[in-house]
């Protein structure tokens, strides 16, 4: 019987189309990730070579004055990109993996970024996650909505009513032959992914493997709860696309609705407008109270004195140019525990939808969701304060290019440490999947 089950499938051209198709759409997805894996490392590869040259060209120019030097130069931090992001790009094709900041004031250039065409978000990325969320269910579907139904409406079902005690056991076969088949498919995609793109293997990998093989057994545990109500094909098929089309898009819409009203963020923008406003209003004040907040922020520069009269020198205005960030500091402070409590929310929605749970963790995994992108924003902050740091000594004393060692400001990288849990990964998909085929188990006794 099984290896009439067997043949019975692998000779479906339906069946062999489809899985072909899918083959297909996932080496399609891996050729789109690993062009955008490509182009990144060339950014951040000229990134390098165009901050060695802007300072050699800078330098050259503006030797006796290193506070115009500075001025002009970008120092970089990379955010690093692992192989695993041409898999799942995430958020990485709008923020970008590097970024280069002046010794000016900080927010204004961290939140360049920010301005896109909402327009390139909504489309999303062609990735491997996106066959893997999408496209999979769809063959799954297709390959499991009428397995009893057919058999009913066929009039085989008496038949083998007649012939098995065990139709139960029947059907649980053909749902195995069907999840070998696409899990067979998925797997020589990330095999040949794997070795395409030379993806270390490591426990990273391993928890992407595996998260998305949990995804799978999902849809055929679903599939096997949904066929088990025994209804007609065309409800069956009707069922579980309106069940993929609510899970992939009303509910996640919806849900994004009420996180973004519940959360509203205008505070990117805001930090910018105070930023812009806090520093250009510092041009019609008096420098005396704008040095004491400098002070009071950094009381090791108080030696380094500014006179009323003095008509421009660089320490009031690289002072000035701070004061402005540290009248937006708050919102940028809200602005970034929003968008926390925004991807807390999403967190909290993927642990009762399979879809969303999946795009998080890999997305996690990759190194491209909005947790790496908050926590790299921090660490471009910090980056920026020890340039600052470093450099206003210099500055204030009036010092030339020749008091710097060029050659050690390289371009910096950041990398996010593994922060992931196995627990929270792996505990709604056991969850669901368990509740599933329990619900499904007690249709699939009463069989006759």
């Amino acid at each position: 019987m099984k290896n009439y089950l067997y043949k019975q499938f692998y000779r479906n051209k339906a069946y062999t189309a489809a899985l072909v198709f899918l083959l297909l759409a996932g080496i399609m997805a891996i050729y789109t990730g690993k062009k955008f894996l490509d182009r990144n490392q060339d950014i951040i590869a000229k990134s390098e070579q165009f901050q060695k040259e802007s300072i050699e060209k800078n330098v050259k120019y503006h030797k006796d004055d290193l506070g115009l030097i500075l001025y002009y130069i970008k120092f970089n931090l990379i955010n690093e990109t692992p192989e695993l992001a041409a898999l799942n790009m995430g958020m990485r094709d709008l923020n970008p993996s590097i970024q280069g900041v002046t010794m000016r004031n900080l927010e204004e250039q961290r939140y360049n970024a920010d301005f896109y065409n909402p327009a390139n978000a909504a489309v999303g990325n062609f990735d491997f996650s996106f066959v893997l969320v999408f496209l999979f269910p769809l063959i799954i579907v297709a390959f499991c909505y009428n397995l009893i139904s057919e058999e009913e409406e066929s009039g085989r079902w008496k038949l083998l009513s007649v012939q098995s005690r065990h139709l139960g056991k029947l059907l649980d076969m053909k749902l195995l032959i069907r999840c070998i088949a696409v899990s067979a498919v998925y797997l020589v995609l990330i095999l040949l992914a794997g070795i395409w793109i030379s993806i270390p293997i490591n426990k990273a990998f391993a928890v992407f493997i595996l998260s998305g093989w949990l995804y799978i057994i999902f849809w055929f545990a679903l599939c096997r709860w949904i066929i088990s109500f025994r209804k007609s094909s065309a409800q069956n098929a009707l069922i579980l696309l309106i069940v993929w089309v609510g899970m992939n898009f009303i509910i996640p819409m919806s849900s994004n609705m009420i996180i973004q009203k519940s959360y509203p963020v205008q505070e990117s923008l805001k930090a910018v407008m105070q930023q812009r406003e806090g520093y250009h209003n510092k041009w019609d004040e008096a420098k005396q109270p704008t040095m004491e907040k400098f002070y009071k922020a950094y009381p090791q520069f108080r030696k380094f004195t500014v006179e009323e009269n003095d008509s421009f020198t660089w320490t009031w205005y690289y002072a000035m140019q701070h004061m402005g960030d540290l009248e937006a500091s708050l919102s940028s402070e809200q602005y970034r525990e929003k968008m926390k409590k925004r991807n807390r929310a999403a967190e909290i929605l993927g642990y009762f939808l399979p879809n969303i749970h999946t795009q998080l963790t890999e997305s996690q995994l990759a190194g491209t969701g909005m947790d790496n992108h908050l926590k790299y924003s921090s660490a471009l902050q910090k980056f920026h304060e020890q340039k600052r740091l470093f450099f206003y000594p210099l500055v204030f004393s009036g010092k030339n290019a020749d008091s710097v060692d060029w050659n050690l400001q390289t371009v910096q990288s950041f990398r996010e440490p593994d922060s992931w849990s196995l627990l929270k990964i792996f505990s709604p998909f056991f969850i669901i999947i368990t509740l599933l085929i329990i619900l499904s188990q007690n249709k699939f006794r009463k069989l006759c």
